[in-house]
């Protein structure tokens, strides 16, 4: 893994791989306690870095498996206490809740269940406390304020560190592939609400789960990521506009192209995904579009948008 350190108190950590989905970057606080945000570095080092770092407490932004699954491990190896976020409890706590509320609504709960059971290792976490962005941390982190951010989850939390003026977004589509929605959980109007709401915010360094740092033009980016969602709504209209069955559209690709050139399990996992986030953007089109919802970000940067 490879640390970075950003602050005297704030060290970025980013995992060997992301491959199959299975990690994501994360930090680590030091403040008057220990905090590990994020840190599912991967099966194999989880244990190894617990038993280091000592931690007080471990937090997640959300419930998806390539953040939320090292939190098993805290319980095992540390006294730490985990937070998790308000309203996600059982995606955490219930196998059964986790497969019916994500692949179970397109029949793949079986393979689903094999990849997040077998090969995740995902177990029903039993000691956690809840929190939100009402929640405080004085006694633990003064310095460290939490942002709900909900879309690309439900309970999507990021970390604002305002004395510093870094954030940690965790997964708000700040990499080169842009925001994804792939559960029907998901929200791409509660994601856009998220990222215009970080995007007022006063921020000069951005930490990402999955797109490094982001060090200089954070307005451009929050805006890219804006861009795509509406490039895809685009492309999509002009898709159906020109006849296009809807299977043929999630097979060119909403999110991830090239889905037959991937094997199995996960080639179906993909088709699943795309599907979800297809079906997002068919229901926000039907009720007019993301613009007649947020004329606003017309006004952003690289958000050049025509629908003709």
């Amino acid at each position: 893994m490879k640390r970075t350190k950003i602050t005297d108190k704030i060290t970025y950590v980013e995992p060997d791989s992301m491959a199959n989905f299975t990690s994501c970057a994360g930090m680590i606080l030091l403040s008057k306690q220990k905090i590990l945000i994020d840190m599912n570095m991967g099966t194999d080092e989880i244990p190894k870095l617990l038993e280091q770092e000592k931690p007080d407490a471990a937090m997640i932004t959300h419930y998806h498996l390539d953040h939320s699954t090292w939190t098993r491990q805290v319980n095992t190896y540390t006294d730490a206490v985990v937070f998790i976020p308000e309203g996600e409890e059982p995606y955490l706590t219930s196998t059964d809740f986790v497969i019916e509320h994500t692949a179970g609504a397109f029949g793949m709960s079986k393979p689903w269940t094999s990849f997040v059971v077998d090969f995740l290792g995902y177990e029903p976490l039993n000691a956690y406390e809840s929190c939100s962005e009402t929640t405080s941390f004085k006694d633990m982190a003064p310095e460290m304020v939490l942002i709900n951010t909900p879309g690309h989850s439900p309970s999507h939390t990021s970390f604002y560190f305002p004395e510093d003026k870094i954030l940690f977004s965790g997964d708000m589509g700040l990499d080169r592939f842009g925001p994804w929605y792939g559960w029907a959980d998901c929200s791409i109007k509660k994601l856009v609400e998220s990222i215009l709401r970080l995007e007022g915010m006063d921020i000069e360094l951005i930490l990402t789960s999955h797109g490094g740092v982001v060090k200089k033009e954070i307005q451009h980016a929050w805006a890219s990521g804006i861009s795509t969602i509406l490039q895809r709504e685009k492309k999509i209209i002009q898709n159906l506009d020109k006849g296009m069955e809807t299977d043929d559209i999630i097979r060119q690709g909403v999110f991830f192209s090239d889905k037959e050139k991937v094997s199995e399990p996960m080639r179906s996992f993909l088709y699943m995904w795309d599907t979800a986030m297809y079906n997002h953007h068919e229901s926000l089109i039907n009720e007019g579009g993301l613009i007649k919802f947020f004329p606003e970000i017309l006004t952003l940067s690289t958000v050049p948008y025509n629908l003709g």
